[in-house]
């Protein structure tokens, strides 16, 4: 049995080896995109939860690092960047320790990592031993704007299956690499996108310069491909055919711009399409679009213009179980905003009835069958709605089990944003119980998935909520600084969330300073009464009578 070398560094309590450490333990593979994860093909699996949230950093920043090496007060720095020199090197000590645990579980005491070393005060991961997905991206894409045809393009930009490190969007150590490979991946699609127009195929060109611009909408480049595929297009298929996919496209666009928490744009977009479908007689496309319509008019306050578009295009008896379904969900969240509670419970529940009562049905107008995922999209949001409406009507019990079954609809469904959603749910319904931890753990899990899915207003609300638990499990500091973010966030979008968010920070203030508490929640009513949303309303009271009985 042969040994490595290996040197101490009493620095920062870490082994230093001379590379060869641990070559039976099989490699290790790192994911950054769409948000930290570690696995290993072989041996124990990595740790599936982290103790330190300095050690999942460290990982991170070395990760990120060129040739993934950093010097160690670089790690401090970023890690710890407040702590006096002595307590940052003993927090660099313990996030090594629990590191390297983490990654290598049957890792003896004391004995070398095969994955994360240190030599003297360089910290780094063991080259050839550590595979990190955003290095295989950028080396794919790399490749292929430089030499590569349409299946060398198409592979890159297929491989930036999500954001980089979606949980550590705002984090300064990330901005740069994240920048690299979001116009990586932008240059890789115009590439494709334009290589498809080259080879006279505008469909594929449209559809990949629609995925740049969800991404970056500003492209101006990826703007001009998709208007040329467009054109193209117009040229070669009948005008009715444009029309319908023009159609199509805008209810997929509104619905980016609705989650993106731009609701007047998200409208006219479903005006549009509706006026589209409408034209040419598409009822059931009608029904779907005015469903889509009412909803993002029910969160810009606009419930009888909702019930209206509702009305409007009610679908009929022998529409598709979706298109019902979707009607029906439409109506509940028109409701639920409108604090009509019950009501809203028998509207999710006619929903989830039509979803589960036929085989998938195409749809005149809009596409094929739908996939499974939709439909277990549509039986998540569901569920979902019937406990939030139960757990407001105070039928605490009753709202356990749909949020539960809405949990493995959500996973199904392959949507962050929904299972950001019904993440929300569990929470509530955890906190009500009085499991705190658990509630805890439910709000991180949806604070990072809604920030994965790109959408600012329910990243603040979650930020909010995760807040207010943090108060109660008596980290004040925590829940100042989360509460500070929610409302940050949520100042420009106003009106609902922003009420929930000056609430939060309120309840976070209300000990030790009563007055500005006050005023937050003066601030919080206004905005409350402009959104029109009645448990945001319900909340300012709720923070207004806890403030009376303190003071």
């Amino acid at each position: 049995m042969t040994t490595s070398a290996r040197t101490y560094d009493r620095g920062s309590g870490a082994h230093a080896d001379d590379g060869a450490a641990g070559a039976g333990a099989g490699p290790l593979h790192l994911y950054l995109l769409g948000g930290f994860r570690a696995e290993r093909p072989l041996g124990v699996p990595p740790a599936a939860r982290w103790p330190r949230p300095g050690a999942r950093t460290l990982v991170k920043l070395l990760a990120l690092a060129p040739g993934h090496q950093l010097h160690r007060e670089h790690v401090m720095a970023a890690c710890w960047p407040h702590a006096e020199l002595g307590a940052a090197l003993r927090n660099l000590r313990v996030a090594l320790h629990t590191a390297r645990h983490a990654l290598e579980p049957e890792l003896r005491p004391r004995a070398a990592s095969s994955y994360l070393t240190a030599d003297g005060s360089l910290l780094r991961l063991v080259p050839g031993a550590v595979l990190i997905d955003a290095d295989r991206v950028e080396t794919l894409a790399d490749n292929a704007l430089r030499c590569g045809g349409v299946p060398e393009l198409t592979a890159a930009f297929e491989a930036f299956t999500g954001e980089l490190l979606p949980e550590d969007r705002y984090a300064a150590w990330a901005d740069a690499r994240r920048t690299r490979l979001a116009d990586l991946r932008a240059a890789t699609g115009l590439a494709l996108a334009e290589r498809h127009l080259a080879e006279s195929d505008p469909v594929r060109a449209a559809t990949v310069a629609r995925r740049v611009l969800d991404q970056a909408p500003a492209d101006d480049r990826a703007r001009r491909v998709l208007n040329e595929a467009s054109r193209r297009r117009e040229r070669a298929v009948p005008r009715e055919d444009v029309d319908l996919e023009a159609a199509r496209v805008r209810l997929d666009w509104a619905l980016t711009l609705d989650r993106s928490g731009r609701y007047d744009e998200a409208i006219g977009v479903l005006r549009q399409a509706l006026a589209a479908y409408a034209l040419r007689g598409h009822a059931d496309a009608c029904a779907l679009a005015a469903a889509r319509l009412a909803e993002v008019l029910a969160r810009r306050h606009r419930p009888a213009e909702a019930h209206a578009s509702l009305r409007a295009h009610a679908p009929g008896p022998a529409a598709p179980a979706e298109v019902r379904a979707a009607h029906h969900m439409a109506r509940s969240l028109v409701l639920f905003y409108e604090g009509a509670y019950e009501a809203g419970l028998d509207a999710a529940r006619t929903a989830q009835a039509a979803v589960g009562s036929a085989p998938p049905t195409a749809t005149a107008g809009l596409a094929p069958a739908p996939p499974p995922s939709a439909r277990s999209a549509l039986l998540a949001r569901s569920l979902a709605q019937q406990a939030a409406c139960n757990g407001l009507l105070g039928r605490f019990e009753q709202a356990v089990a749909p949020a539960e079954q809405a949990l493995d609809a959500a996973e199904a469904s392959g949507d962050p944003a929904l299972l950001a959603t019904v993440l929300s749910v569990l929470r509530e319904n955890a906190r009500r119980a009085g499991d705190l931890r658990q509630a805890l753990r439910h709000g991180r899990r949806a604070l990072a998935l809604a920030e994965q899915a790109g959408r600012p207003t329910a990243t603040a609300f979650e930020r909010a909520n995760l807040a207010e638990l943090q108060l109660s499990l008596g980290d004040a500091v925590e829940a100042e600084r989360l509460a500070r973010a929610a409302v940050e966030l949520a100042e420009p979008f106003g009106g609902t969330v922003l009420a929930f968010a000056l609430t939060a920070l309120a309840r976070v203030r209300t000990a030790a300073d009563p007055a500005g508490a006050a005023a937050l929640l003066d601030r919080a009513e206004h905005r409350a009464r402009e959104g029109g949303h009645r448990q945001a309303l319900d909340e300012v009271r709720a923070a207004r009578a806890e403030w009376a009985a303190r003071h």
